[in-house]
């Protein structure tokens, strides 16, 4: 069973809706990226599992839009010993002043189950950092896991005007069973409220293997901490993922 303890400080949105598309779930899509604004075509991209990914730009609705994705399915991540679908980075502009939010699923269907112990709870890690939001701006984001059932972390937020800044939090629970393979996705909202500007922002999901041995802690100085030291001496949401 894994603990945490001492996680960034959780800075929860207010915005109803931000987990519900999450919800929606294609079947044996794979590695996907869906783009959602109220009035336009949801548009979908189909990329490539275990591997970076870049998209963009694409203009969508009142939105120029590039991503760069990664995860490792179908297997975990050595560096954080769990099935991590990790910086998801964004860069949002707007083209004119948008008629609504730009929302941004990510999400791979095709994670092995194997790791993880049948009829065990699982636990979701879920940050937000951002390197630009303009005035005004808000960057939403939750980090969602589907078995049997469907496991999502509570909304987190970042508020411009800011060049720097990063939120996490995690949940646990029961999704049993999982099947032969499982979804780990996030999920991130755009909202300018009607003006015009720009965000930069990476998303980062990561459901660890339990390890019973282990004590782990999310600090500032240290991604995951043993009771015997740092076990990975990363700072958490930077980057480095390793397939």
């Amino acid at each position: 069973m894994i603990r945490f303890r001492n996680f960034l400080p959780l800075a929860a949105a207010a915005l109803v809706g931000v987990a519900t598309l999450a919800l929606a779930s294609p079947a044996r899509a794979g590695f996907t990226i869906t783009l959602h604004e109220t009035g336009f075509t949801d548009q979908a991209f189909n990329i490539t599992s275990g591997t970076s990914n870049s998209i963009g730009p694409v203009t969508f609705g009142d939105y120029l839009v590039s991503v760069t994705a990664n995860d490792t399915a179908p297997g975990i991540s050595t560096l954080f010993h769990g099935a991590l679908l990790s910086q998801n980075t964004f860069a949002v502009t707007t083209i004119n002043s948008p008629a609504d939010t730009l929302q941004i699923k990510v999400q791979d269907d095709t994670f092995s189950s194997g790791p993880y112990a049948p009829g065990s709870a699982v636990t979701v890690m879920n940050s937000l950092s951002t390197t630009l939001i303009s005035d005004g701006g808000t960057v939403t984001a939750n980090g969602f896991l589907i078995g049997a059932s469907m496991l999502t972390t509570d909304n987190i937020s970042l508020t411009g005007l800011t060049l720097s800044g990063s939120v996490g939090n995690s949940a646990s629970g029961d999704v049993s069973p999982l099947g032969s393979t499982f979804t780990l996705g996030n999920f991130a909202e755009v909202n300018f409220h009607g003006g015009e500007g720009v965000a930069n922002f990476t998303v980062t999901t990561l459901a660890p293997v339990p390890e019973p041995s282990m004590v782990w802690r999310l600090s500032a100085d240290c991604r995951w901490v043993s009771a015997s030291g740092c076990a990975v001496a990363v700072r958490w949401p930077d980057n480095g993922i390793v397939a």
